[in-house]
């Protein structure tokens, strides 16, 4: 299976709440270039797969409308900044649609890239970045990482 995970593009620094922040304009713009230089790779993406949060939301409407994704998103908050790494692998493994495109927050998303490559490094993944992922089942240290697109 196929797994693209998209960190929410930059963020104002306040708002009424930390799930209220908006994307900047740089943060639109870095969401539309990282998805409009990966369109072959992002093509066969069947659902897309995202955080409540509002800037996790927007990141997940560009990625939606530049793949021409029509089928409505799926709002879970397994996908949550604070969620459980662990719960979001058994959440992924009950969904049907495969290629998934998951948007998500920092730690959750370095937190889920390490556990699933076995990999350190992925601990720290900046906003925008979209790594993808290939596995057999989502399964700690079972995933190759196949390569990773940052704005830019």
């Amino acid at each position: 299976m196929d797994l693209f995970f998209l960190r929410h593009g930059e963020a104002e620094p306040r708002a009424a709440s930390d799930a209220e922040r908006r994307l900047t304009r740089s943060g639109e713009r870095d969401v539309q270039g990282v998805i409009d230089s990966r369109r072959v790779e992002l093509a066969a993406v069947e659902l897309i797969v995202t955080s409540p949060y509002r800037r996790a939301l927007q990141t997940a409407r560009i990625a939606a409308h530049t793949l021409c994704v029509e089928q409505e998103l799926l709002v879970t908050k397994q996908l949550e900044p604070g969620a459980d790494p662990q719960a979001l692998l058994h959440f992924i493994d009950g969904l049907d649609a495969r290629p998934l495109l998951l948007v998500t927050h920092q730690p959750l998303v370095g937190n889920v890239l390490s556990l699933l490559s076995g990999d350190n490094r992925w601990q720290v993944t900046g906003t925008a970045n979209l790594v993808a992922l290939r596995t057999e089942a989502p399964v700690p240290g079972f995933a190759d990482v196949r390569w990773a697109q940052i704005p830019g």
